[in-house]
This record gives structure tokens, sequence and C-alpha cells, in this order.
């Protein structure tokens, strides 16, 4: 009796693990919830971008990721990449302007990776 005693007072003190004993479709709920205002952010991002990315730029730009409030563009290196960086400001500024809750700061253009290397 007296060693239980001393047993639980020696592991008194540690963290007990919460149950978790719960089902997929409300932990799928959960997620979803969480995540559904980046997703329209996100959403309202490329519809933003397809309607300001000039069509000459279009076949050698894309989307890349979104870091914080970071755009990162992959275009093509060369002229291309040297055009998405020029006009880069002007695109920055029209997202801004349309699509104003996406938080957009800064954009950066770095060269396209190609999605079929050996």
């Amino acid at each position: 009796m007296d060693e239980d005693r001393q047993l639980k007072s020696a592991s008194g003190w540690q963290y007990r693990p919460r149950r978790t004993d719960s089902r997929l479709g409300d932990e799928l709920v959960s997620y979803l919830t969480q995540r559904s205002r980046t997703w329209t952010r996100n959403a309202a991002l490329v519809d933003v971008w397809e309607r300001v990315v000039p069509p000459t730029l279009k076949p050698f730009c894309r989307l890349d990721k979104r870091v914080g409030n970071t755009l990162y563009l992959q275009a093509e290196p060369g002229p291309y990449m040297h055009q998405a960086q020029l006009l880069s400001t002007e695109l920055l500024d029209q997202i801004k302007t349309l699509a104003p809750r996406c938080g957009i700061q800064k954009i950066r253009v770095v060269p396209l990776q190609k999605k079929d290397k050996e």
C-alpha cells in the first residue's frame, strides 16, 4: 500500500494524455474549418492572377507558392524572367487592388523548376 502511494506521488505530476477518441469525420471537419480562411485567400489570389498576368507572359510564368505575405512566381530563365521582374511591382499593385484581402506585400521571381527532371 505504501509503495503504491509513493509510486502515485512520484508520477502524479506527469501530464496525462488527453483522450482522443473521435470520429474521422469530426477530425476532417475541424481540419477544413481551420484551413478555410487560407484556402479562400489563396483561391482569390489564383483568380486574380489569371486576370492580371499579361497573355505574352502567361505560358512562361506561373504561381509557385505563398510564404507569409510574399508571393513567389516561377518564370523561364532569360527574357521572360526579366520581364516578370520588371512587371512585378505593377502586378503587385493590381493584385492589391483586385484582392486586398489576400495580403500580398511582395512578389519574388524565381527560376522555373521543370516538373519532369531526370
